[in-house]
């Protein structure tokens, strides 16, 4: 075993909590959790068992990126060329030699099983999930059916490790360059699309090798004028034209070697906003900023979306929120722990990564919203993202 002990020490922990021999799991987000590594292809798996040293099986060209993560012990196959056995064929064999070596045959093994939102490998153009084929070779495999273990590895990735909150400082940074090309670019006579291409084209050039980072991509959804009413459903961007003095916003999930942020700005294009637009803007904002100091250990969800919410109620302007305030963030671009919402009995724990995204959307005047990503801490929260640059 490499670094990230403390990562360890939560698996192995939740393991012999939930009575499992071994863990085996292939979706990218876990694989990160577990071994460090961001799949490129996304057909790797983990044997992680509670006692013993983990395994991973990846395909050979993705060799060295595996042997960059936290796991020594890194088996290969090859596929796709002529001759070559069929992925499944491949990794069964090696899972058979390694339930064998690791005497698991008989042994209780958790798997993914109820992961029905799951973030994408490298080649996000075609994921691939676990489902009856992947469960029916592990019973075959194990000589017991498996057990669903979604909820253990919820919990575990909630709460990160100060290695994995590093990553996401940087995946955060990385996206700080795509939204400065969003604030030069959502002028006046642009398409929506256009400016959403060109911040994913700036994450891709720029980020891609930023201190280190192997691989860099985003999702823009850019939203203009009255398209901005609803941008809390996360609009497609369109061919529509940016006018002058109008609203626009973008969402915006960057991935950066498996680490994700999750990152919201809106600006007035040409500038001058007007004294209603700012006023919206600045109780979006210090509505964002009494969720961030609510955001301690030990508090609820329920509290935490309360404190930002009471600031905009205070302003007239809580009929106009419509959402939560926040969910969890890390190994994919929406997580389930924690949940910030009023109907929430989370806890917020030390290593938590949640956003904090208030807005508010009028039919009469659009919508504005400000997220960023916020640790929770020992002595409170801070952001991981930066304001680049505000309403103009």
């Amino acid at each position: 075993m490499a670094s990230n002990s403390a990562r360890d020490q939560k698996i192995r922990q939740a393991l012999l909590a939930a009575r499992l021999d071994t863990l085996v799991c292939r979706l990218p987000e876990n694989l990160v959790c577990l071994t460090g590594y961001y799949p490129q292809i996304g057909f790797s798996f983990v044997v992680y068992p509670a006692v013993g040293d983990p395994v991973l099986i990846v395909p050979r060209p993705e060799q060295d990126q595996a042997a960059a993560g936290i796991v020594s012990d890194v088996r290969t196959y090859e596929t796709w060329r002529l001759g070559d056995p069929t992925p499944l064929e491949s990794v069964t064999r090696l899972l058979r030699q390694v339930i064998q070596e690791k005497g698991l045959t008989g042994r209780a093994v958790g798997f993914e099983g109820s992961f029905e939102a799951v973030a994408p490998s490298q080649m996000a153009g075609e994921p691939y999930v676990p489902a009856g084929v992947t469960q029916r070779i592990l019973s075959e495999l194990f000589g017991l059916p498996p057990t669903d273990a979604t909820a253990l590895l919820e919990e575990v990735r909630a709460q990160k490790t100060p290695e994995e909150i590093a990553k996401l400082r940087l995946a955060n940074e990385v996206a700080s360059l795509g939204l400065r090309t969003f604030k030069e670019l959502a002028q006046p006579g642009r398409t929506e699309a256009e400016v959403a291409a060109a911040v994913e084209a700036t994450i891709y050039r720029e980020g891609t090798g930023y201190h280190g980072a192997r691989f860099a991509r985003a999702w823009a959804q850019v939203s203009s004028g009255p398209n901005t009413i609803e941008a809390w459903f996360y609009p497609v961007s369109q061919n529509r034209r940016i006018q002058a003095g109008e609203l626009v916003l973008i969402e915006m999930g960057t991935v950066v070697d498996g680490y994700w942020s999750d990152l919201t700005r809106t600006v007035v294009a040409g500038g001058n906003a007007t004294a209603r637009q700012r006023e919206f803007y600045a109780a979006v904002c210090a509505a964002q900023q009494a969720s961030l100091a609510a955001s301690r250990p030990g508090v609820s969800g329920h509290d935490a979306d309360a404190a930002g919410r009471q600031v905009l109620a205070e302003a007239g302007l809580d009929r106009y929120f419509a959402h939560h305030t926040g969910h969890g963030i890390g190994f994919r671009y929406h997580e389930p722990i924690p949940w910030l919402h009023p109907s929430s009995d989370h806890r917020l724990a030390v290593g938590h990564v949640h956003s904090i995204e208030p807005g508010v959307y009028s039919p009469e005047f659009g919508g504005i919203r400000v997220e960023d990503n916020a640790v929770v801490l020992e002595q409170g929260a801070e952001f991981l993202s930066q304001r680049e640059f505000d309403l103009d």
